[in-house]
């Protein structure tokens, strides 16, 4: 655990925070209620895509599941888990064996962040 909150540290400053709240205002209409819902899915999404990412031995399925999940987090405004998203599909589209390492830590900060959100 103490490894990932390293990664975290070292790959993520903490300039800005991992969800661009007006995005996800605009992208829902600025409906509060709303806006928890598609965050509570989006944690619950990004963690099950990532599982299934890591155990898939399929590029072409990784590519898919990557992809998807850039979407989910351009909607949301994570632009870090987008940006990630976009990294991992440039490292599946080339020969070496991808790593998934700084995905992880950005979806792990990104739910951390959604928590600190909707714990109230």
């Amino acid at each position: 655990m103490a490894q990932s909150a390293a990664v975290r540290t070292a790959d993520f400053p903490r300039t800005s925070p991992p969800i661009d709240l007006v995005q996800l205002a605009t992208n829902t209409l600025g409906n509060r209620d709303l806006e928890i819902q598609v965050l509570q899915m989006f944690k619950s999404q990004a963690s099950n895509m990532l599982a299934r990412l890591i155990a898939e031995a399929d590029r072409n399925e990784q590519k898919r599941l990557v992809h998807t999940m850039k979407g989910s987090a351009r909607a949301i405004g994570a632009v870090t888990v987008a940006h990630e998203c976009e990294r991992a599909e440039q490292q599946l589209a080339g020969p070496d064996a991808p790593s998934f390492a700084k995905l992880q830590a950005a979806i792990s900060l990104a739910n951390a962040y959604i928590d600190d959100l909707t714990s109230s």
